[in-house]
């Protein structure tokens, strides 16, 4: 599969699983555009191509994860979710989730990001997305001002990203985790 032709969105999904595949196997300092090209079978052109340098494909890489828990949510949402008290617990458990099992390999590449100086600008770019995903998902359940729904969306990321990360460091566990994190939520959103 790798040898031949595919199309762009299949070659770059090939590409970013093989980078997924080193950074989980050796960490984000063994990933470069040459050895995610050999890993997939194609030549460090193509790598080049779709993501231009090192930095580009480390923030690819993070998006990838992203989408991919972001669509699930979504699709929970959508199926599960008929109030506020149902809505919360599944923003709770996905973000929880998200950082669990992702959480060695987005560190990674979160420190690796950093290392490049660009981790500030993107973690704004991220921060946006989870405020927009926040409030899409609450607002068919609470009215917000554009205003104070942004400042309390971002409040309860922060909440989120805390009590996530005690998760992955093992401080607290999964379950503890959400259960705090829909307290919060609740709390803030409900008064």
């Amino acid at each position: 599969m790798s040898g031949r032709r595919l199309p762009r969105d299949q070659r770059r999904t090939q590409l970013l699983e093989a980078a997924a595949g080193i950074v989980r196997a050796e960490g984000a300092d063994a990933l470069t555009l040459a050895r995610v090209a050999e890993c997939a079978g194609v030549t460090k052109p193509i790598a080049y191509e779709h993501f231009e340098t090192r930095t580009g494909l480390l923030k690819a890489l993070y998006r990838h994860f992203d989408a991919h828990r972001i669509d699930a949510t979504l699709a929970d949402l959508e199926h599960r979710a008929d109030s506020l008290d149902s809505a919360v617990p599944i923003l709770a458990a996905a973000y929880v989730d998200c950082a669990l099992e992702s959480g060695s390999e987005f560190a990674s590449i979160a420190a690796a990001l950093a290392a490049t100086g660009t981790k500030d600008e993107f973690g704004f770019e991220l921060r946006e997305s989870y405020t927009d995903l926040f409030y899409n998902a609450l607002t068919p359940y609470k009215a917000f001002s554009s205003k104070d729904g942004r400042g309390m969306m971002l409040g309860l990321i922060g909440a989120a990203d805390a009590l996530a990360q005690e998760a992955v460091a093992g401080h607290i566990g999964r379950k503890a985790a959400v259960a705090a994190l829909t307290r919060i939520m609740l709390g803030v959103l409900e008064s």
